[in-house]
């Protein structure tokens, strides 16, 4: 996959723009425009931290890890590597399970390499920026909001939507349907969708289909293991959106797609 893929989504902002329409683009937060990979490895830190003496083995699992070795499911990091005691996986699950979804560990959340100057491009060449996560109202969107600017994707400029769940237990179904709904109301084209999970959208999304990674899938379900990559990202490291004519292929979301 080459940096034309780039050049499509600016030429599709540009064409829906041409035509007197806003255009959308659409991007998932978790494993796309962020790595999960340091939530996961500081929860993992700080467990071993309170269990380790009871299990020597988790320190020595811990020294062996690094972010790479860090996928959505923490689970596959301890058993990959031997330690696949039910009543020392059903620990580490509750202790993950309260820490993972809050304002406090989201912060620990890293940006995919490229994705802020990406992001801010797609904003700056006229495209509503449409954030769209199952990150859930009432225990994330106060870290979801923080490091958004602080990293500095665009968010108080206009243009810039923030579409959460409501609620923690709304289910990923009845979610799927309400974003795309709350998407189409704004009538306007849908210039591409940025999705770490391929697959069909339910209905679809009006206007252009999504470019990457896949067929424009939205937010899946949170028990499903994903393994980001953090050493791939939007641009190749130390790049810049105005040298894309010149550079070697684009790294967009490669670790699915090519």
């Amino acid at each position: 996959m080459g940096h034309s893929r780039l050049h499509e989504t600016f030429g599709a902002i540009a064409a829906i723009r041409d035509a007197g329409q806003l255009p959308l683009v659409v991007f998932d937060l978790d494993s796309t425009l962020f790595s999960t990979a340091p939530r996961n490895l500081r929860i993992l830190e700080e467990f071993v931290a309170r269990h380790g003496d009871d299990e020597p083995r988790l320190r020595e699992v811990l020294a062996s890890v690094c972010l790479d070795d860090m996928g959505w499911n923490i689970h596959d990091t301890l058993m990959e590597r031997g330690l696949k005691d039910p009543s020392l996986l059903k620990a580490l699950r509750a202790f993950w399970f309260a820490r993972f979804f809050t304002d406090e560990y989201v912060l620990t959340d890293t940006p995919t390499p490229g994705a802020v100057e990406f992001v801010n491009h797609c904003h700056d060449a006229g495209a509503l920026i449409y954030y769209l996560s199952g990150r859930h109202v009432g225990g994330m969107e106060q870290g979801t909001v923080r490091s958004l600017t602080e990293h500095g994707f665009p968010f108080w400029r206009g243009r810039c939507v923030v579409h959460l769940k409501p609620t923690f237990e709304m289910a990923d179904r009845a979610f799927k349907d309400d974003a795309l709904a709350d998407i189409r109301s704004y009538r306007s084209p849908v210039a591409a969708t940025f999705e770490n999970e391929p697959g069909p959208v339910p209905g679809g999304l009006p206007g252009r289909p999504a470019l990457l990674p896949g067929d424009g899938s939205l937010p899946g379900g949170r028990g499903a293991p994903r393994r980001p990559d953090p050493g791939r990202g939007f641009l190749p490291a130390g790049a810049h959106l105005s040298d894309a004519p010149s550079l070697p292929p684009l790294q967009v979301l490669q670790r699915l797609v090519g």
